[in-house]
């Protein structure tokens, strides 16, 4: 099977294409794979595992030098968010704030929506923003973070999470819902079989930075759908 491959700039592009049935499959963030579904018939197939793991978290950062110690001593401040659909970048952490009390529109001076982790990380990097949201796995007590977007764009760059947040599943490849089952098989299974043999484990880390991928648990992604009701209940977050 031949497959082409698109690189839409941005999520809402992502969403478009698909419901254009220009795009078959998508790799997706998970937040995204739930809001596209109310608009398209789309079924998660496929989840990435990192580390050992199908689900990780959002991290609220500073850089080290900075002398906050918690989000409540950056009011005022500028915050650099990745998309309204980002799971880590924006909605999992936005909503951490609003249940303690937090409404980010009113605390902080600016929101900065930057479309990326790695523009998120690098506007905290050099001063446009004080406080960024991004993904990152919570290490267990005493333990080095492993995984992160700062580690990511910058290993060297002191970084310090003021924050964390509840566990997130990780991103998810998703089939249009108007392709047959046979066909969602054929194409998770050439997935799966990848990780079976050194090239294909070498493809999938170039790729998506992943060790390999398993079929999406049923339910996997109803926490995250309850958290985008919530979302739009906070008046957060809009119909796509």
């Amino acid at each position: 099977m031949h497959v082409r491959c698109l690189h839409p700039e941005t999520y809402s592009r992502l969403v478009d294409e698909l419901e254009k049935d220009r795009v078959q499959y998508a790799w997706m963030s998970p937040a995204l794979m739930v809001m596209a579904s109310e608009r398209i018939q789309l079924r998660p197939l496929l989840s990435a595992v990192r580390n050992n793991t199908a689900e990780y978290a959002a991290a609220l950062f500073v850089d080290a030098a900075s002398p906050a110690r918690t989000v409540n001593d950056l009011r005022g401040a500028t915050v650099a968010w990745v998309d309204r659909t980002s799971a880590a970048g924006y909605l999992y952490p936005r909503l951490a704030l609003a249940a303690r009390g937090i409404d980010a529109a009113d605390w902080f001076g600016d929101e900065l929506f930057l479309r990326s982790h790695a523009d998120v990380v690098k506007a905290v990097i050099d001063g446009r923003a004080q406080l960024g949201a991004t993904y990152a796995e919570l290490p267990p007590d005493g333990l080095a973070i492993r995984r992160a977007g700062f580690l990511d764009v910058a290993p060297t760059w002191p970084a310090r999470v003021l924050e964390w947040t509840g566990p997130i599943p990780n991103d998810v490849i998703a089939g249009h819902g108007l392709l047959d089952k046979a066909q969602h098989r054929a194409f998770g299974n050439a997935v799966l079989t990848l990780a079976e043999r050194d090239d294909g484990r070498r493809l999938l880390w170039n790729a998506f930075n992943v060790e390999r991928f398993v079929t999406t648990p049923r339910n996997t992604l109803q926490p995250l759908a309850d958290q985008v009701q919530l979302a739009r209940e906070h008046g957060l977050l809009a119909q796509m």
